[in-house]
């Protein structure tokens, strides 16, 4: 029997100890991303189910995303590590979801600037704490040492950042998915990162603190600088026309039917139960998501006519 606990301890421990590895993807010369899962946030998938990407410039590594727990934004390191010795110098939150910003404190340690838009850190502020309880929740363990760190620079429009020979600009284009999304543009190499105002492959989650027709907007904003390559928020590096054809086309369509059944004095039960959104089924998470974004579209349109 005392054999068996020492057995039983060491087993527990060896779990504990065993690290997460991450595998980025080159985008292109000195671009990565680190595709995130297109399920929803488990403990099997560690909460990492966005994108998470990096650039490398002569100056210094910038991080977009530091994962949705201290242990992500560690192991995104250790990827980073093996492809370059330059040190990480900035950290983009793309909005005040928990896994676009929880894994700030390590990289703040590191000695990092954490940039996000003014939004974006006044609803972590608000929301910081019980996005944290719910993730320890879920992610248990893996969620030791996690703590909020807050961004220690913001932007109310745009910043411009100089990674040596390399030009980032940073582009505040919220209110969209979230009241604070911010968009990463390498305007050299034509590349987009979108974060959450770009979703492919699977279907976009409309959630009570976005505004679904300034997402409209974002999009079009975003699309008019012309990308050559998208990183979306959830889902593979893409095109336009695909980011277009899983998000724009989504979002108007909800939009268009939601302000149909309202103008013809039909209610929300009409809108998520009469409206057929079986074009966009192909999208993982179509049973899921479908008739949630309805409902909360057409209270946004119905908000919006009153």
């Amino acid at each position: 029997m005392r054999w068996m606990m020492i057995a039983v301890c060491f087993v527990s421990v060896a779990v504990q100890a065993q690290e997460l590895t991450l595998q980025p993807v080159k985008v292109s010369p000195d671009v990565y991303v680190v595709v995130g899962d297109l399920a929803g946030q488990s403990y099997e998938n560690e909460g990492l189910n966005n994108n998470l990407g990096f650039v490398v410039g002569d100056a210094g590594v910038l991080v977009i995303g530091s994962g949705p727990s201290v242990r992500v934004a560690r192991a995104l390191h250790a990827a980073i590590r093996k492809i370059t010795a330059q040190p990480v110098k900035w950290v983009v939150n793309g909005n005040s979801q928990n896994h676009y910003w929880h894994g700030n404190s390590y990289f703040k340690s590191l000695g990092a600037t954490i940039l996000a838009s003014n939004e974006a850190e006044r609803v972590m502020r608000e929301l910081g704490a019980q996005q944290l309880d719910a993730n320890k929740s879920l992610l248990k363990e893996k969620a030791e040492g996690t703590l909020l760190t807050y961004p220690t620079e913001l932007i109310a429009d745009r910043r411009e950042l100089k990674l040596g020979k390399t030009t980032v600009q940073l582009l505040y284009v919220g209110p969209a998915h979230t009241p604070g999304d911010l968009a990463v543009w390498l305007p050299q190499q034509k590349i987009l990162f979108a974060g959450d105002v770009v979703y492919t492959e699977r279907m976009l989650a409309v959630i009570p603190i976005g505004n679904t027709s300034h997402w409209v907007q974002a999009f079009d904003r975003l699309m008019a600088l012309k990308p050559k390559t998208i990183i979306p928020g959830h889902g593979q590096p893409t095109t336009v026309e695909a980011a277009r054809r899983d998000t724009r086309d989504y979002l108007t369509f909800l939009l268009v039917e939601a302000k149909r059944i309202l103008d013809a004095g039909g209610s929300l039960q009409d809108a998520v139960e009469k409206v057929d959104q079986a074009r966009f089924r192909s999208l993982f998470n179509f049973e899921l998501l479908a008739l949630r974004n309805m409902n909360q579209v057409f209270q946004e349109v119905e908000r919006d006519a009153f």
